[in-house]
């Protein structure tokens, strides 16, 4: 199948630096590496050590020498702009999923229940070829996306409207029904069921902006995860551009400058003032 065409020209706000010529000598989880890299690069797109990218993969079983699904993620606290290979947890994904069972058989849930912090830990049941690498507390916002590849990140522009007031209503007129919208809380099992549950009844959803939080793109082209994050994000800046009304943006000033005059004055009381002090 030969790759989708290229959006590069297309973005004006973000670094376009996916390489065909380089990425497609690769393939599995050095792929998945040089996409993190990439997105990692530009560093309006998340803060160092945050965002976590994932590809699931068909790997042998070392055990049944089977092909099994691996979920391979950015583990915790690594930097996608110099994360290597041995920067990525993997852990079974059908195990991970199985979890949801354990975790729906509880009668109190929620995302400050016990029953969320009790489900970290189990995650090193599901490690994959004995990785020693800690997965993310992130890892069931991409567990739960049905898609083959998932970009998590925190974009200054899409932060800027994932923390608005009225952040909601301006997913919808940004994005339409391209991207959904989640309110905020903490990250864990809890969210990433209710993602999975909003794909199911949003089929046409490419990413999705979480409130006060960041964004996720998903897609089973690794190349198109990639461009829908740049998108997502190009989207919200240029919607930003458009709206910004300069001085104005934030109201205009609150307060009259001193003229320079009034301003030596003080200076000169409070340098005295100092002196009497001391």
């Amino acid at each position: 199948m030969s790759a989708p065409a290229t959006k590069e020209g297309s973005f004006k706000h973000v670094k376009y630096l996916w390489r065909d010529e380089e990425a497609n000598e690769l393939s599995g989880v050095d792929r998945l590496v040089y996409r993190s890299n990439q997105l990692g690069a530009d560093l309006t797109l998340t803060n160092t050590g945050g965002g976590n990218t994932s590809s699931k993969l068909i790997e042998m079983d070392p055990l049944t020498k089977e092909s099994v699904q691996v979920l391979w993620l950015k583990g915790s606290g690594g930097d996608l702009r110099t994360a290597k290979r041995d920067g990525f947890a993997s852990l079974y994904l059908d195990k991970v999923r199985a979890m949801k069972t354990l975790y729906l058989s509880s009668p109190e849930r929620g995302a400050k229940t016990p029953i969320e912090d009790a489900m970290y830990p189990m995650y090193s049941h599901c490690v994959f070829n004995l990785n020693s690498r800690a997965c993310s507390i992130d890892t069931p916002l991409h567990t739960f996306v049905p898609y083959g590849h998932v970009d998590h990140l925190h974009p200054n522009a899409v932060i800027a409207i994932a923390a608005s007031v009225n952040q909601e209503k301006l997913c919808r007129e940004i994005y339409g029904d391209e991207v959904i919208y989640v309110p905020w809380q903490r990250p864990g099992f809890d969210i990433g069921l209710k993602i999975e549950q909003l794909i199911k009844d949003n089929p046409k959803a490419k990413g999705i902006l979480l409130g006060h939080h960041g964004m996720s793109s998903w897609s089973n082209d690794d190349k198109t995860c990639y461009e829908t994050a740049l998108e997502i994000i190009d989207r919200a800046a240029r919607y930003i551009e458009e709206h910004a009304r300069g001085d104005k943006t934030y109201g205009g000033p609150k307060a009259q400058l001193l003229a320079e005059t009034d301003r030596k004055r003080i200076q000169a009381l409070q340098t005295i003032r100092g002196h009497r002090a001391g």
